[in-house]
């Protein structure tokens, strides 16, 4: 397989020769940090994997199909793609709420968790759900002090009641209508931190607001997964974030686009360089693109592992729809 094809062609190569070959494999690097040897141990299920699923239309459940050869799910991580930030006004203050939309609310809400987030977890995924903005000009960029508190309990309240194991961010479609606040991001992902329990997991896609002015080192050093923003690129723009909790590989699984290998060696070459996520986005049913040749070529090249085999991949939205939807207040929490 490509990984110990690779190893055995670094092993017959004089000293010079494999130098070069890592230069040519990974031109990016700094020679202090190229690996002469390879050390990383057949089947070791490092980088982890994280699968966005879109919840609007696709169980949940289909990326816990998935499987190594050794039984282990394929995706470490499984985010609920998305809950949305909401607002609402209180005495004439503007509060954050947590907005769950109409396909959403029964996968967590009505013992919808116990199906859908606790049946990922039996197979040893974690579930993390994601915080998007709605056009409602509030986001995780321009809350205030009382706001950002306000925001974290609300998440480490939603983490508490579904049984979920963390909150993801991506800050897109906020409709920002009011001036940016600086370390709004930051001080929203440092006070969840503080509130839920230890082994949480806080991830961010590498979009929007991210930069130093909203995500400072301090900040950064909570986050578990950043994401960078679809294809293959090694620029960690958020402060903090080293690369064993960065995925460089970004694939959305809607639009493959390429031939599968390409992802194959990217996901060799991460794996190498000491990177510690893979992420892919917007997981569909194996009948609308059957991700498997893909997951084959990643699980190869990033593990050593020969195969991925699917159980099922095709179950069906099997939850019934809520047309309001259901919004978390801070009349909840509190």
């Amino acid at each position: 397989m490509k990984k110990t094809f690779k190893l055995m062609a670094a092993l017959v190569m004089g000293a010079g020769m494999m130098f070069s070959c890592q230069q040519a494999e990974e031109p990016t690097m700094d020679k202090a940090q190229e690996p002469v040897v390879k050390t990383r141990a057949y089947g070791d299920k490092t980088p982890t994997v994280t699968i966005y699923v879109e919840t609007n239309d696709v169980n949940p459940l289909n990326a816990g199909d998935y499987k190594l050869p050794n039984g282990k799910p394929y995706a470490d991580i499984v985010e609920f793609f998305a809950s949305n930030i909401h607002k609402r006004t209180v005495n004439g203050v503007v509060e954050p709420t947590l907005y769950l939309n109409d396909k959403m609310t029964n996968l967590l809400e009505n013992g919808g968790a116990a199906t859908y987030v606790q049946g990922l977890q039996a197979k040893g995924i974690k579930v993390v759900l994601t915080v998007l903005g709605d056009w409602q000009g509030i986001g995780v960029a321009n809350m205030n002090d009382t706001q950002t508190t306000q925001f974290a309990k609300i998440l480490a309240h939603a983490v508490e009641k579904y049984g979920l194991d963390g909150i993801g961010f991506d800050d897109e479609y906020s409709n920002y209508s009011s001036s940016l606040i600086s370390g709004s991001f930051g001080s929203i992902i440092t006070k969840l931190r503080n509130l839920m329990p230890a082994g949480k997991l806080i991830t961010v896609f590498q979009y929007g607001n991210y930069g130093s002015s909203q995500i400072n080192a301090t900040a950064g050093a909570q986050i578990d997964h950043a994401y960078a923003n679809f294809g293959y690129n090694t620029y960690i723009g958020i402060s903090g974030v080293t690369k064993d909790r960065f995925a460089p590989l970004s694939i959305n699984l809607g639009s493959i686009a390429g031939n599968v290998s390409y992802y194959g060696d990217r996901a060799y070459d991460l794996a190498e360089a000491g990177y510690g996520s893979i992420m892919h986005f917007n997981l569909r049913t194996r009948s609308q693109a059957d991700p498997l040749p893909l997951f084959k070529a990643i699980a190869d090249g990033a593990w050593g592992e020969t195969n991925v085999t699917c159980d099922n991949g095709n179950r069906s939205q099997d939850w019934t729809f809520v047309p309001s939807g259901y919004e978390i207040t801070m009349d909840e929490v509190e």
